[in-house]
């Protein structure tokens, strides 16, 4: 039974040696881990903390469909070059304001030297001044202050000349000069748009987007 017990306690001395001669090793391994590294000095305010870096990749964000499709119909202050926002494509558009304002002022215009050179051909006998000068669009008023011999005829003939030929000036660029607009996906859309007439002819043309 001593000899049981004797052989017991040497296997726990032998032990508790073992023990006590690792740790101080295992210690020493772990404390001589290297420290983490410091973060760079360009992700460190100014009061020291520390500051995420700016690039960083980020999935792309999903728009759903219906949100998409919500926004207005016709985004028409884009600039090229511009992102274009999800749900829409770039198109090109006459300048209404250019062609609704050049149209108005050209033919009011038009319409009055039309009418005025019309009565002066039915009064020709009585005024002996003729009229048909004012039947040329632009050029009318201008040819027609050679037969007008009054400071006041020569005045209103030359304000109805400049008035028909800004006119026309804005009329024409509104129809040459589009300009691109960006329009929502789902809609479908009929325009005007200037056109080639064989090789050197140019007009009007109605285009369909569906």
């Amino acid at each position: 039974m001593s000899r049981i017990v004797l052989r017991m306690a040497s296997a726990l001395t032998a032990a508790v040696v073992l023990t006590t001669a690792t740790a101080p090793r295992a210690f020493a391994q772990s404390s001589q881990m290297p420290p983490s590294q410091p973060p760079p000095a360009s992700a460190v305010a100014p009061n020291g903390e520390y500051v995420a870096p700016l690039a960083q990749q980020t999935q792309q964000v999903y728009v759903p469909q219906s949100v998409a499709l919500s926004g207005p119909r016709v985004i028409k202050d884009y600039d090229e070059g511009d992102p274009i926002p999800p749900g829409y494509h770039p198109d090109t558009q006459i300048r209404k304001g250019l062609v609704i304002g050049g149209s108005i002022t050209f033919g009011t215009m038009y319409i009055l030297s039309v009418l005025t050179g019309a009565a002066m051909n039915d009064s020709k006998s009585l005024t002996k001044t003729d009229g048909s000068y004012l039947f040329i669009p632009v050029a009318g008023p201008f040819l027609q202050m050679t037969r007008t011999s009054t400071s006041l005829g020569n005045t209103v003939l030359a304000i109805d000349g400049i008035a028909q030929a800004a006119g026309a000036v804005m009329l024409i660029v509104g129809l040459t000069s589009p300009k691109t607009v960006l329009i929502r996906n789902d809609l479908a859309e009929i325009r005007v748009t200037p056109v080639r007439l064989g090789q050197d002819g140019n007009g009007l043309g109605l285009v369909g987007t569906f």
